[in-house]
């Protein structure tokens, strides 16, 4: 089990990225900021990324990147998740 990050930058427009947004809320998750999403699964990175393949569009940009303890933030609504003892690094 791992947390990763996962970081996107939708570049068309206009398009319906509900199928994305769906796909990232079947992991236990928080939503950081508007295109950054902490994830908790046993999946790897190139896993999640690879599932997210068919939910983007080719000029879309995805980044996804595995979480270590060693973090911080300022005014996150995702600190007390990553905090929680829950979190399975």
């Amino acid at each position: 089990m791992a947390i990763y990050i996962f970081s996107y930058e939708l570049r068309r427009p206009g398009k319906d990225y509900t199928s994305l947004y769906t796909y990232l809320k079947q992991f236990t998750h928080c939503h950081h900021q508007t295109s950054t999403w902490f994830l908790d699964t046993t999946q790897t990175s190139l896993q999640i990324r690879d599932g997210a393949k068919g939910h983007v569009d080719a000029n879309d940009t995805v980044f996804v990147g595995r979480l270590s303890q060693d973090w911080g933030t300022l005014n996150s609504d995702c600190a007390d998740w990553l905090n929680n003892p829950a979190r399975r690094w």
